[in-house]
């Protein structure tokens, strides 16, 4: 599996700015009352984040004691231990927080700056409240792609049979 596409990322991110942003305007221009995030939008993605920390941190540390094993062989047993449909998961979950952080991201920045451009808002009831949301999609977006990193295998984990073997033989 390839590793996230950071520039794709923050292309993600812009494109959901502007949206947001764009999404406030025509709300705004027809005279509609405007949906501003509240404090539960930002408590939800900082939950998702411990959530994906939980399930990152063990496979972090699976890796790092797999790489000092390497390094140093030893008969003692394993301190930390995960299963390969487990870390799977973790990374997908981690790839999914980075694409929904971005788009999330996005959105409530866009329409935090247009809030506090146009003055619009109400600053501790409207902007508060969207930036604190931006941020945290922001964060959980950071978040998914280091996750997303640390579970990459090292390159001579996981090699198949060489070019003069059969899988037969």
């Amino acid at each position: 599996m390839k590793p996230l596409n950071i520039p794709v990322l923050v292309l993600i991110l812009l494109i959901g700015a502007g949206f947001g942003a764009q999404m406030l305007e025509a709300l705004a221009s027809r005279g509609h009352s405007l949906p501003i995030a509240g404090w539960l939008t930002t408590a939800v993605l900082l939950a998702l984040c411990g959530v994906l920390l939980a399930y990152g941190i063990p496979m972090r540390r699976y890796l790092q004691e797999s790489a000092e094993r390497r390094e140093h062989p030893s008969f003692s047993p394993r301190r930390h231990q995960i299963d390969l449909p487990t870390a799977y998961r973790t990374v997908l979950l981690a790839r999914a927080c980075a694409y929904t952080g971005a788009v999330v991201g996005g959105i409530f920045t866009g329409q935090a700056l247009f809030l506090l451009v146009t003055g619009t808002g109400d600053p501790i009831g409207a902007i508060l409240p969207t930036s604190a949301a931006a941020l945290s999609g922001i964060a959980l977006g950071v978040l998914g792609v280091i996750v997303e990193r640390w579970g990459k295998l090292p390159p001579d984990a996981g090699e198949g049979p060489t070019e003069g073997a059969e899988a037969g033989s």
